[in-house]
């Protein structure tokens, strides 16, 4: 794949994250004035995971949820996958 094509995907996937956290926030409104319980994806995950499993490190934030829970490695990719 060319450079410019890994940029270009690079791209789109960024953008897709960025509706993905729009689409939440919108279902967590909706949610709120329904009166209908909403938990995030994200909802008790430690800042550190979250920025490294956006950032595109899945094993680095699996560690991380890891090292900062006590957390074994399955549990650890259930929190992560839900990112």
């Amino acid at each position: 794949m060319s450079v410019y094509n890994e940029m270009r995907l690079s791209s789109f996937v960024d953008q897709i994250f960025v509706r993905l956290r729009q689409l939440e926030a919108q279902m967590a409104r909706v949610s709120e004035a329904a009166g209908v319980p909403y938990e995030a994806p994200g909802d008790g995950v430690p800042q550190e995971v979250i920025d490294l499993a956006q950032a595109g490190d899945r094993m680095g934030a699996i560690k991380k949820y890891r090292e900062l829970t006590g957390f074994g490695m399955e549990q650890a990719q259930e929190a992560v996958a839900k990112l």
